[in-house]
């Protein structure tokens, strides 16, 4: 299992045939495509799945103020948000009725609102050893064409990379849906119910 940004990308460039790095400071076209594309690799592969080390829960207060048209309140998104896996209201209903607008949730639910979803995990040391390897994959096809100019590579690597997600996300499935993700659950349990 990786447990280093670092080794997560010196397993890309290895699969690309390129030199490992030692940080992601080092001066070489390597290192510095691997510093700029991390974190859009990283957040991509997170938001493809509901990882069960990804997922998280918030409760979430209305806005100040009131949307525009359409909606009745407005939530602000929690920084480290990448997807939502389920929205439920202050009674453990779902919501079903809501949208995203930069940034926040738009919906006609009043406060509480509470949601289940895949927040934004940089902590590498908490990634499945096959999510790992997805991040490899998908890092080794966004750096094969800049490092080598080949669209043949760029593309068999392209075709690892959703090989290696649908393992990873099948295994990860199997293990069970994460309990966040039944917020009737979680929000009994809040509730004292």
């Amino acid at each position: 299992m990786a447990t280093s940004v670092i080794e997560i990308c010196n397993n890309a460039l290895l699969d690309l045939g390129e030199d490992a790095i030692m940080s992601l400071g080092d001066v070489s076209k390597a290192a510095g495509l691997c510093n700029h594309r991390w974190p859009a690799v990283r957040d991509a592969v997170l938001r493809a799945h509901p990882w069960n080390c990804a997922m998280a829960q918030a409760e979430l207060a209305a806005g100040a103020s009131a949307p525009l048209w359409k909606w009745a309140c407005r939530y602000v998104l929690p920084t480290d948000f990448l997807r939502i896996i389920a929205v439920t209201g202050a009674d453990g209903g779902e919501v079903a009725d809501w949208e995203i607008q930069s940034g926040v949730i738009l919906c006609d639910e009043e406060a509480p609102l509470f949601i289940a979803y895949v927040r934004r995990e940089t902590d590498p040391k908490k990634y499945d050893a096959l999510l790992s390897e997805a991040l490899s994959a998908r890092l080794a096809a966004t750096l094969a064409y800049p490092l080598s100019g080949s669209t043949s590579l760029a593309q068999a690597c392209w075709k690892t990379y959703q090989e290696k997600l649908a393992e990873a996300r099948g295994v990860d499935a199997r293990e069970g849906v994460p309990e966040s993700v039944d917020p009737a659950s979680w929000l009994g349990a809040k509730l004292g119910g």
